[in-house]
């Protein structure tokens, strides 16, 4: 009998186990905020994305087929070269 009591003393003081068993809580709650963070966040950036392409095409709309030319020509004495762009067809 005292060598039973003994036994399960020795087992309820081992402490072994018990810090895996934290540390595998610790990483399955910060799993769990990793994944929840990317689906709340992911949504977030989708719909921020699909609106900075609403207005990008928008304003490309916008510009009665006037299109702001980059770079082309020969430059004058300022050296700022002059070019026309090609306006869209929205």
């Amino acid at each position: 009998m005292v060598k039973a009591f003994k036994l399960a003393r020795g087992f309820l003081s081992d402490c072994r186990g018990a810090s895996a068993a934290e540390y595998a809580l610790l990483l399955s709650v910060v799993g769990a905020l990793l994944a929840m963070s990317a689906f709340v966040l992911g949504d977030t950036i989708a719909g921020s994305l699909e609106n900075s392409s609403d207005i990008i095409e928008q304003a490309g709309c916008n510009n009665n087929g006037q299109g702001a030319g980059l770079g082309g020509g020969s430059g004058g004495g300022d050296g700022q070269g002059g070019g026309s762009g090609a306006g869209n067809s929205c």
